[in-house]
């Protein structure tokens, strides 16, 4: 049994020293770089751009309800015409007409031209809340970016941690190792027991099997960074220091301007009050004047062609709908005053987040002193228990046990310290400064401005648009 245990201990080492020389062989990838490709690539991101896009449509969309609209229409028909002999009485004589088929293809085709000139603010409200939409969805983009971008660095720290607790674990095999050995030898020259032996050998097989965890755990941690940035760790380097907020208060305050959660309900608030006067707009008359072109060919009758053209204005004025418009104004100043409590909520929210991230930092911090302080004092009492055998003051599982404590510390202290860095990662993003600006990432900036500049380019169909002031449309 104890040369099964050497073997699965020597297999492991093995491996794990291969996985390291390949490793220092390949090129080293910093934070900056993962974090860079997840932006870039990671599949949630891109559907949150295509959304923002689609969203960015609607402007669009309302914005046509105030320009020229025109159509044209066409049609041509075949009519068929059979007439019966037959006499007309006339005083004096008669008339006899005879029978006949006729064959005609009357033609038709007509042009409509439609331009609102008064529709009392609603499209100008309407547009005001598709902007407030748009912004409000933005931030949400930003909020993905950020999410996305913590989970990255989360999880680059997590392999940094489980690669740390690898080599810990693996170290701590070939210590009990040689433990195992020399006990072995003590008992073969009469100075230890077989239990000395049995003892050591328990420790190497629990060893072994916590550094098989270790290494699943470093796999695992390995497949959700590949997730997130579309390729396996390469030969991490350490990770770079990031300035936070000096104080609890400056991270709240910080995060009141910047979070993208709050800045978002604020521009839903304010596409709630666009929706207001959008509703009140339905009191109000609209005016709209129109203009028509059509010619006839081909008539079976007479005259055989034709045409014509009109011009005309209509006005509409809203006099009674039975409570529809009252019901509306109030629908939506209910939903104004919902949103202006969700954006309550959510300043609340980020505030009662980053205290309880504050105080995990806080608390990961303390936490990593301690183990500091406990790895010296281990480290100590393994070299004192140590010498203390040797001169027959202690036993072997003494040894063993405080070799134990100072793996644990070690162990402690790896955990601790990525506490630490993650608990600075949330409370940067709830501060709003987790992005590419905030990081000044070296890569190019997904610009959501330029699709909306590129779908609303086109001024020279807005002409008449731009005549009218803004209150009437």
């Amino acid at each position: 049994m104890a040369l099964s245990f050497k073997k699965i201990a020597a297999s492991y080492f093995a491996s794990s020293l291969l996985a390291i020389l390949l490793a220092s062989n390949a090129k080293a990838e910093t934070l900056e770089e993962a974090l860079i490709s997840a932006y870039q690539s990671h599949p949630k991101l891109q559907a949150e751009r295509a959304r923002l896009r689609e969203i960015d449509e609607s402007y669009v969309q309302i914005r046509s309800q105030e320009r020229l609209k025109s159509n044209f229409s066409a049609g041509i028909s075949g009519n068929l015409t059979h007439t019966p002999s037959f006499t007309v009485p006339i005083p004096g004589f008669d008339s006899f007409i005879e029978s006949g088929t006729n064959w005609s293809n009357p033609a038709s085709a007509q042009v409509q031209l439609i331009q609102p000139i008064y529709q009392g603010g609603r499209v100008s409200a309407l547009k005001d809340q598709a902007k407030s939409g748009i912004m409000a969805a933005r931030e949400g983009l930003r909020a993905q970016e950020m999410q996305i971008l913590v989970e990255v660095a989360s999880a680059y720290v997590d392999i940094l941690r489980d690669e740390e607790g690898a080599r810990i674990r693996r170290n701590n095999v070939m210590v009990l190792m040689r433990q195992k050995e020399a006990a072995d030898s003590r008992f073969e020259f009469g100075a230890g027991t077989r239990t000395d032996i049995a003892q050591a050998e328990a420790r190497l097989a629990a060893a072994t099997a916590g550094l098989a965890q270790a290494e699943a755990r470093l796999q695992i941690s390995r497949a959700s960074f590949r997730k997130l940035t579309g390729h396996y760790p390469d030969n991490l380097e350490p990770l770079p220091r990031m300035e936070l907020p000096i104080t609890q208060a400056e991270a709240i305050r910080l995060s009141k301007l910047n979070n993208p959660s709050i800045i978002a309900a604020t521009y839903q608030e304010q596409a709630g009050e666009a929706a207001i006067k959008a509703a009140k707009s339905a009191y109000k008359p609209t005016v709209s004047v129109s203009g028509n072109l059509s010619a006839t060919r081909w008539n079976s009758g007479f005259p055989e062609r034709a045409e014509s053209a009109a011009i005309g204005a209509q006005l509409s004025i809203p006099i009674t709908t039975g409570g529809e418009t009252r019901s509306r104004v109030r629908e939506a100043q209910s939903a104004r005053t919902r949103l202006m409590f969700q954006t309550r909520d959510a300043e609340r929210e980020v505030e009662a987040l980053l205290i309880q991230s504050w105080a995990g930092l806080t608390a990961a911090r303390e936490v990593m002193l301690a183990n500091e302080v406990q790895i010296s004092a281990a480290e100590l009492a393994l070299e004192g228990v140590t010498l203390e055998r040797e001169v027959g003051t202690r036993n072997a599982l003494d040894v063993l046990n405080a070799e134990q404590e100072l793996l644990e510390a070690k162990l402690a202290l790896i955990t601790s310290r990525s506490e630490v860095e993650k608990a600075g990662y949330n409370i940067l993003a709830l501060a709003g400064a987790f992005d590419v600006d905030g990081l000044s990432l070296n890569v190019e900036k997904y610009d959501p401005d330029q699709n909306f500049k590129t779908i609303t380019d086109d001024n020279y169909l807005g002409a008449i648009e731009s005549i009218l002031p803004e209150d009437w449309r």
